[in-house]
């Protein structure tokens, strides 16, 4: 009896995600098709400045202090080898490519992706997206895609403006703490970092911001018992915007690699 009560429950739980990524994936895949449809950018700008510009100090101040970690740990490592000005190289190449891009979106993702969550999760227990529907208006179309396109907007903005605080703060850390000299640091930076280390990057941010956003809008859409239901929902979009950001550093970095000659894909990529 137990075995057959355990095997129900774990076949109504596979069930349920199925089902549950299946709608997910739908939502998705509308959301995008809508895109290609008339859209009111000034909807979008309005989001951009509500969702981006008032993030920005969080950003800043995320990278700032990512930049001064990472540059204190790298040194602090390659002075054993009397090699500690070469943390300026490390520094440059790892905060462009991976670390400022991934570190902005996951404060910002969070932020984001409650935000959006909170208010379409309310419009929605509410009846204002039912509402809508009756007079035949697609909520999609107007709450959905303007925010959408206004985190993949905003997050690659502010992950450049991020990177060149990220560098200032590994700067200050080399030249303050480690003892490098300011022109050599900055030289070394020069001779290692790459345009194609910052677009690898920014690549990366659009990935990020669409994942953010969907997730955001989807849980706060299909939101439901009252104020209750909008904070799970707000919950659900959290967490699964910090899955989904996490799955994607891993298969985006891949293949970025794979595509500049760095490493190998992996199999699994690959087949």
């Amino acid at each position: 009896m137990t075995g057959s009560i355990a095997l129900k429950r774990t076949g109504n739980y596979i069930t349920d995600t199925l089902r549950h990524l299946g709608d997910f994936f739908h939502f998705t895949a509308k959301t995008f098709l809508l895109c290609f449809r008339p859209i009111r950018f000034r909807l979008v700008m309005a989001h951009a400045n509500q969702l981006g510009m008032n993030a920005l100090p969080l950003a800043f101040t995320t990278a700032l202090f990512v930049g001064m970690v990472i540059v204190l740990q790298t040194g602090h490592e390659l002075a054993m080898f009397n090699a500690k000005q070469y943390a300026a190289a490390g520094a440059a190449k790892g905060l462009t490519q991976v670390m400022i891009p991934v570190f902005t979106a996951l404060v910002i993702g969070a932020r984001t992706a409650a935000s959006i969550a909170a208010e379409l999760g309310t419009m929605r227990v509410t009846e204002q997206i039912d509402a809508m529907e009756v007079l035949d208006v697609n909520p999609m179309r107007y709450l959905v895609v303007p925010r959408l396109l206004a985190v993949m907007i905003m997050l690659p903005v502010m992950t450049v403006y991020a990177d060149v605080v990220g560098l200032a703060g590994g700067w200050a850390m080399g030249v303050f703490a480690l003892g490098v000299p300011a022109n050599q640091y900055l030289q070394i930076t020069l001779d290692f970092m790459t345009l194609g280390d910052v677009i690898s990057g920014l690549i990366m941010t659009f990935f990020f911001a669409a994942a953010m956003a969907i997730c955001g809008c989807y849980y706060g859409y299909t939101a439901g018992g009252g104020a209750e239901g909008v904070g799970r929902a707000t919950t659900r979009a959290v967490v699964f915007t910090m899955m989904w950001l996490i799955l994607l550093v891993y298969f985006l970095t891949s293949w970025i690699l794979y595509l500049r000659g760095t490493i190998f894909a992996p199999r699994l990529l690959v087949g």
